[in-house]
């Protein structure tokens, strides 16, 4: 991961004690170079040996507050013995602000420690207004620090013992507002001392997401920022302006941080502004907060200060948008929780079926499937594309096991699971095999991975040369001999012939028909990410020009800027030869593929991670047939547009139950807050969940979302699902992108909203732009579809509880 970086100005000269005045006019002439460090880096630069002396401002010009142009950092200085570093940090940690660093000055010793506290925050400072307001605030809060560090041009000397203590940095907006409720309340709870204007335009530029969506800058810049967090704005529509009447004995039963508060839980500053934001809109919402307060502080229950009062005046002149309680509350049972009102108002979770499903009965279906599976296996077309839309258990394996065909499936183990039960000829490609040469494997790993399997091949006929036969063991010879006779077979056989997808994908077989067993888009639209620093350290040891330039290039590239990937001018034969040669721990994430794919767009939290898609086709040449439980339609319509013939058999009537609770998303973040919760519901069901939280249950499987298709253990057990299985975004921009979905930044925003799909009206995060929630909407629906058919409730009475807010058509009921 690259760390983020922060600008400021320093004097390279290493001093080891505090300068005299004399000394100190020099500085100010030095004090000049401009450089971004880490926060690591930062310790080096204030420690020995270097202790350079350092300003946290950028300037135009000599260093003075008129040359003043920003700054990122802020410190303070505590000389006077008054304060511990231990009490230091537990002040600023009851607002929420955790310090990065803190350092001894030159002028510290045994008796008298002397340290300065140095703060890093998300987003520079560039207004002398809001610089004036932060250090102002940060003074009040500490009166006990040096009060004279509070210019702009103010520097710094080093020191010794710097320690590092967090490498998040603090949310400029969040400093604004301890800062103004600071000084509002030292000001007998006036505003006057506030740049208000200055306040509101700095919140808009350094928001979180939620807050741009809610206040609709959509087409400001920090709206791109692609947070896949469960950030959300409202769902209630507080544009209108009017203050909404609700019921407070409602709202306390449905949110419990407020139902404490109530109760008179004494509430912290950041919780107490969550609560405020929220019932700033809310029919004498700031009348009930201020008496509870009182009422409480006069009881001896709670203690709140001036300082927790003023939130309530600051909130009144900036208009904060209300805060998703979930982000603020500590109690689990609010993690997935919304805005006050909607909260006060909606049933959570709940489903309106607003088109009922007509479910067929199981022996029609049947019939209907082999009826036009005859048909379309009989259809003399070629370059077409048949997408069977069928339920789990309804046969689709079974059928192809008579059919004259390449069959391809997910796996080598499902593929040869099949040819256990075929009933005609058929030859199947082989499994991969382990050679002795760690150099052979990984050269057959990349080829194929790039789909060039030909190439692979073509490292098997080097081993077999008698030319080469010194060079290799004669296990791995004979093993390049056996595989080569195999693959020569399959290529030029009339029988059926089992395969895998990747290898169907990438390879041309005899027969012209084609059929995939499960759902083959992953192959298609295949999304895969690497490190650009395995491409330094492979640059390292191969030394090439065009890698480097490459390497620049990536480095270039803005953050989260979907790119077409361009034709680099490498020899990539060459290269994978060299890197072939590496081991393991030089390379650890898969890069090839990069060189052959459409686009691409690096991590907005982690840049060092390149994402990118490699689009696939189906052989114009062949008919395929695609038979699957999951496959998005709309997707595929995408892809193929009129050479796909849909033929949908996916409501038919299930002998099972599958009972949907949805009052909670149990996205990673809800579980996160909720794991004891839905643990103890679901006790010793088997659990398909993530993967990440499978060892939270007492009987997970070896199933996961993303990898279920194909597993039949658990036919006819009542089991469990648990989750809503949001990806990355990247996976829906990159998909967009190479199904030719043209979107602009203003379209990449989310919000907790109400949607019709599938015929169903309920509340989800998802894109307000339909193209890309189409997108979304099909990756999770096709996860928990897979996921739910794994108890094969089709034609067993199995029962699945599945756990999630996304609601499937195949579902009996809904809780809520």
């Amino acid at each position: 991961m690259i760390d983020k970086t922060y600008p400021i100005t320093i004097d390279s000269t290493t001093l080891t004690e505090k300068p005299g005045w004399s000394i100190r006019s020099h500085i100010n002439k030095r004090l000049n170079k401009n450089t971004d460090v880490t926060i690591d880096q930062f310790s080096n630069v204030v420690a020995p040996p270097n202790s350079f002396t350092w300003s946290p401002g950028i300037f135009n010009g000599t260093p003075s507050n008129d040359n003043w142009s920003s700054q990122s950092i802020f410190a303070l200085d505590f000389d006077d013995g008054e304060l511990s570093i231990k009490e230091v940090y537990h002040r600023l940690h009851s607002y929420e602000i955790k310090p990065q660093l803190w350092y001894e000055t030159f002028s510290s010793s045994e008796t008298l420690i002397k340290f300065r506290v140095v703060l890093f925050l998300d987003y520079p400072v560039t207004n002398p207004k809001i610089h004036k307001l932060i250090s102002l605030g940060l003074l009040k809060l500490f009166p006990e620090a040096d009060q004279s560090c509070k210019d702009q041009a103010r520097y710094y000397f080093g020191g010794s013992l710097a320690t590092v203590t967090s490498h998040s940095p603090i949310r400029l907006s969040h400093l604004i507002f301890i800062s103004s409720t600071i000084l509002c309340a030292g000001d007998s709870m006036r505003t006057r001392s506030l740049p208000i204007k200055d306040i509101n335009s700095t919140i808009v530029e350094t928001a979180p997401k939620w807050e741009l969506l809610y206040n609709n800058y959509k087409n400001y810049h920090s709206g791109a920022q692609f947070n896949t967090s469960n950030n959300y704005p409202p769902s209630y529509d507080y544009n209108r302006g009017e203050l909404q009447k609700v019921d407070f004995d409602k709202s306390s039963r449905n949110i419990r941080i407020f139902r404490e508060f109530l109760k008179g839980k004494w509430l912290t500053h950041m919780e107490l502004f969550g609560l405020a934001r929220n019932l700033h809109y809310v029919n004498g919402g700031f009348k009930l907060m201020n008496k509870m307060m009182i009422k409480f502080n006069s009881k001896g229950v709670t203690d709140y200060t001036p300082n927790n009062f003023a939130i309530l005046t600051y909130i009144k002149k900036v208009q904060y948008p209300p805060q998703p309680i979930g982000e603020f509350s500590p109690y689990p049972e609010d993690s997935d929780l919304q805005d006050f009102i909607s909260e006060s108002i909606d049933k959570r979770g709940k489903i309106k079926v607003i088109e009922s499903s007509n479910p067929i009965p199981l022996v029609d279906a049947e019939e209907k499937f082999e009826k036009e599976f005859d048909r379309v296996v009989n259809d003399d077309k070629v370059d077409s594309v048949y997408l069977f839309r069928v339920p789990t258990s309804l046969g689709k394996t079974e059928i192809i096991t008579s059919v004259h065909a390449t069959i391809a499936a997910p796996t080598n183990d499902l593929k040869n699971e099949i040819g256990g039960r075929m009933k005609v000829n058929y030859k199947t490609t082989p499994d991969s095999i382990i050679f002795e040469n760690s150099s052979i494997n990984n050269q057959m790993n990349y080829y194929y991975s790039i789909g060039l399997p030909n190439k692979s091949i073509e490292v098997l006929y080097s081993i077999v040369n008698p030319k080469n036969k010194d060079q290799y063991s004669k296990k791995d010879i004979e093993n390049a001999n056996s595989y080569i006779n195999v693959m020569r077979d399959c290529y030029t056989t009339t029988s059926s012939l089992l395969t895998t997808h990747k290898r169907a994908i990438h390879s041309t077989f005899s027969n012209d028909t084609i059929v995939f067993d499960e759902d083959p888009l992953k192959s298609l639209i295949d999304i895969k990410s690497f490190k650009i620093s395995d491409l330094f350290s492979i640059n390292i040891i191969v030394k090439s020009k065009e890698l480097e330039f490459i390497i620049k290039s990536l480095m270039d590239t803005p953050i989260m800027e979907i790119r077409s990937t361009p034709i680099f001018n490498l020899d990539l034969d060459q290269l994978i030869k060299e890197v072939s040669q590496l081991s393991h721990e030089t390379l650890k994430s898969n890069l090839f593929d990069f060189f052959s794919s459409s686009f691409y767009v690096r991590d907005t939290h982690k840049p060092d991670i390149v994402h990118y898609v490699v689009k696939r086709d189906l052989l114009r040449d062949k008919k395929t047939i695609i038979l699957s439980a999951t496959a998005p339609i709309n997707l595929y319509k995408r892809l193929f547009g009129d050479r796909l013939e849909v033929i949908d058999i996916s409501e038919v009537q299930q002998k099972g139950r599958i009972i949907q609770y949805t009052t909670k998303s149990y996205s990673r973040n809800s579980l996160n807050k909720n794991t004891k919760d839905i643990v103890s519901r679901v006790g010793d069901t088997p659990v398909i969940t993530f993967k990440s939280y499978q060892n939270h249950f007492s009987n997970p499987t070896n199933m996961w979302f993303g990898n279920c298709s194909g597993y039949d253990e658990l036919k006819g057990k009542d089991i469990a699902v648990v989750g809503t299985p949001h990806i990355n975004n990247v996976v829906y921009f990159l998909t967009a992108k190479v199904l030719g979905i043209e979107f602009k930044t203003s379209d990449l925003t989310m919000s907790y909203q109400k949607v019709i799909y599938n015929g169903f009206e309920f509340k989800f995060n998802c894109f307000d732009n339909e193209s890309l929630r189409m997108i979304q909407f099909s990756y999770i629906e096709s996860d928990l579809i897979q996921a739910v058919g794994r108890a094969r409730t089709l034609r067993t009475d199995a029962k699945v509880d599945l756990y999630s807010n996304y609601p499937l058509i195949i579902s009996s009921k809904f809780m809520f």
